[in-house]
């Protein structure tokens, strides 16, 4: 488990993204818990973590947005990217989040039979 450390044009700056292994649950998943604001920096970081996570044998990403402070467009976009990129190279991706700001999203935008949404981590897990 840790944060992501970022330089951005100056002096680096820590944007919360926590990385849990879960291979004493499950081998090859990972758990992501970006925190906070939903920014384009966001994106940029989950998608340095995941790259990163592709050498430890990954094959299912848990994405938990319950610690998201808004799921608007853009969060939306970086979901659908990170969704169609891991669908291309064959890792899962579960979403943990709650029906009202992420499911619906999903759905006014088109996109909810590209990922699972689960509420909580254990059902991410299980698959249900």
């Amino acid at each position: 488990m840790g944060d992501v450390q970022v330089m951005d044009q100056g002096p680096a700056m820590t944007r919360p993204v926590r990385v849990e292994p879960l291979d004493h649950v499950r081998p090859g998943a990972r758990l992501l818990r970006p925190r906070g604001r939903f920014h384009a920096r966001t994106g940029i970081e989950l998608m340095a973590v995941i790259d990163g996570q592709r050498a430890h044998a990954l094959d299912l990403l848990i994405l938990d947005l319950t610690e998201v402070v808004t799921f608007g467009p853009l969060a939306l976009q970086i979901v659908v990217q990170i969704a169609t990129e891991l669908r291309r190279v064959g890792i899962g991706l579960r979403l943990v989040g709650s029906e009202q700001a992420v499911g619906s999203a999903l759905a006014v935008a088109g996109v909810r039979s590209l990922v699972t949404l689960h509420g909580t981590v254990g059902e991410a897990l299980a698959g249900r």
